[in-house]
């Protein structure tokens, strides 16, 4: 019988400390990067009631959600999205008639997923939310907020997809296709399965030109010169607008100087229940699924009584510190800039804190103080040097990279000048 009291939950990990300061780095400079377009940090409970994310606009199925049951045997569960619960926050607790609204997040979200897409079960999301704005330049913020967050991770190759819900929602609607149909008509147009679609649409009579349309839909991505291929004599008012704004968007983009990182796709439709108008995901090579995504969704924070347009957007953290990794993007972690070994405790706790004053990262020798052990220990936690103090007059620093060990000035490092009279630069008692 396996002894689990070693091991974490299936699809969970342990962040080890190499890792983590890569981490915390990574999501510190998106952190920066939302903050510079003026959104601000909230953060929302990680247990939920289950009933906020079974509403029409925000529906998650419920077997991919963490349940449990509160002392009152109401169903909370682990949250499975951030951006349901932001929703709810602006809609109960900041609609104060000042819009828009600009939030932002850095938190760990809870979701039983498909094997064959991703192990993750616990992760780790930044993302931005934009509540009380529905125009062009909104929708072009997020988008242009998210490539420069994954800009100052260091991700230098990377593309956003961007699509529009709203003219696949409104083919779906000149075709009369039933919900049920529907759906699974949107599951291979999101595959790119061209001949399954095809004998589907068949299969359903749908009429032939919209028929041809939904046919071609998984090859229309590029350049907005795709756009010109289709026949706007078959598209409704609904459809005709999203064109508009999904070319709009993009110019918008270009205009900022992204076009190298952006192209158009048509058969982006996932999220449908969620999504109302622009939707786009990034992706890179290196990893078999997206780094991020986002989009419109009008309808959400109205399920909680406020009814507000809203664009936002997530960057999966965990997957983008395995891109970087695989791509060799992440700078090396390295260890304290001091080993600090010192018999004289008042000296060394007097240079510890000198050196920390002066910003370094210095640590005290704890253990075995012997040459060798010293330089074993920093060399195994990537410390840049060795600073033995023999007494207030004689010290000598060992360069962990160079091999080299050199004489050390107390005086430069305790910060003191040559007129300096303090009681362990002259060897005195400490008062």
């Amino acid at each position: 019988m396996a002894d689990w009291k070693r091991y974490t939950p299936e699809g969970t990990q342990d962040v080890l400390p190499r890792q983590c300061t890569n981490k915390m780095k990574t999501e510190a400079a998106i952190s920066d990067v939302f903050e510079s377009y003026g959104y601000m940090v909230a953060e929302t409970p990680v247990m939920q009631f289950y009933d906020a994310f079974d509403t029409p606009s925000g529906k998650i199925p419920q077997e991919t959600m963490f349940k449990f049951f509160d002392a009152q045997g109401r169903i909370l569960v682990l949250r499975p999205d951030i951006t349901t619960c932001l929703a709810r926050m602006v809609a109960c607790k900041l609609d104060d008639g000042c819009y828009p609204k600009r939030l932002y997040y850095c938190g760990k979200v809870f979701r039983y997923l498909d094997q064959n897409t991703s192990g993750e079960r616990e992760f780790c999301q930044a993302g931005i939310e934009l509540f009380g704005v529905k125009s062009d330049l909104a929708d072009s913020e997020v988008i242009c907020c998210a490539i420069e967050a994954l800009l100052a991770a260091g991700l230098e190759r990377f593309q956003i997809e961007i699509g529009q819900v709203d003219f696949y929602k409104s083919i779906i609607a000149d075709s009369d296709l039933s919900e049920e149909d529907s759906e699974a008509l949107r599951v291979l147009i999101d595959k790119k399965d061209t001949l399954a679609i095809s004998e589907f649409v068949k299969s359903l009579q749908v009429e032939p030109k919209l028929a041809a349309l939904l046919e071609e839909l998984p090859s229309l991505f590029g350049s907005p010169k795709v756009l010109d291929r289709l026949d706007m004599s078959l598209l409704n008012d609904q459809a005709k607008e999203a064109i508009r704004n999904l070319k709009a968007v993009y110019q918008i983009l270009c205009d900022y100087g992204y076009e190298d990182y952006i192209s158009i796709d048509l058969s982006l439709v996932q999220g449908m229940n969620r999504y109302t108008g622009i939707i786009f995901k990034g992706i890179t090579h290196g990893i078999g699924y997206s780094i991020c995504a986002g989009g419109r969704y009008d309808g959400l924070s109205g399920e909680f009584g406020t009814d507000l347009p809203a664009v936002g957007m997530a960057i999966g953290t965990d997957r983008l510190l395995t891109v970087l990794s695989r791509q060799n993007a992440l700078e090396p972690v390295y260890g304290s800039d001091f080993l600090v070994s010192c018999k004289d405790n008042a000296l060394a706790h007097t240079i510890l804190t000198s050196l920390r004053e002066s910003g370094y990262v210095a640590e005290l020798a704890l253990a075995d103080e012997s040459p060798a052990a010293l330089k074993a220990y920093a060399e195994a936690n990537a410390i840049q040097g060795v600073l033995t103090i023999a007494s207030e007059h004689a010290a000598e620093i060992y360069n962990v990279e160079t091999g080299e060990t050199t004489p050390a000035d107390l005086h430069e490092l305790l910060g003191h000048g040559e007129d300096c009279h303090c009681n362990h630069c002259e060897g005195g008692a400490k008062n």
